[in-house]
């Protein structure tokens, strides 16, 4: 397999990481953006429901923090091409209390994320509905919520 390049600084510098126990990625060394192949992600969500159909009844229910401190990200501006098929990206909002952007290639689904965007996708509990953020009903309720939030009054 050829070296990949990152989608953002276009260098060959993609490196090998876990992201989440069982998740391949591959992180860029300059940008510290994530690539995630939608095969990789696809394992890693069947394995998960697996973990968690054993161990459902034994596990409290998850909570979130109230005030979480979510970390700064740096939402890349610019067109991008697919880190293994080199088609261009779809951009979409992910909403649900985050302001940025995730990228997903249209033809082979992989997505790419820039920095701090899985931690804090795993803070909000929703680093497991990437496939979902993509879909007409989660991108309506997106502009739902923004619009939401424009008509309250300060």
């Amino acid at each position: 397999m050829p070296p990949m390049k990152c989608p953002i600084c276009h260098t060959e510098s993609l490196n090998e990481v876990t992201l989440s126990t069982g998740l391949r990625a591959y992180q860029c060394t300059h940008c510290f953006g994530h690539w995630i192949s939608s095969s990789h992600y696809w394992e890693w969500l069947d394995s998960r429901a697996q973990d968690e159909a054993q161990t459902v009844s034994q596990r409290p229910p998850i909570h979130l923090k109230p005030n979480l401190s979510l970390l700064p990200v740096s939402d890349n501006n610019t067109a991008n091409f697919c880190v293994d098929c080199g088609r261009l990206m779809r951009k979409e909002k992910v909403g649900r209390g985050l302001n940025f952007y995730i990228d997903r290639c249209s033809h082979c689904h992989g997505v790419w994320l820039d920095q701090h965007e899985w931690e804090n996708l795993e803070l909000m509990n929703l680093h497991h509905q990437i496939h979902y953020m993509f879909s007409k009903a989660w991108q309506f309720s997106v502009r739902q919520e923004r619009s939401t939030i424009q008509k309250t009054p300060a």
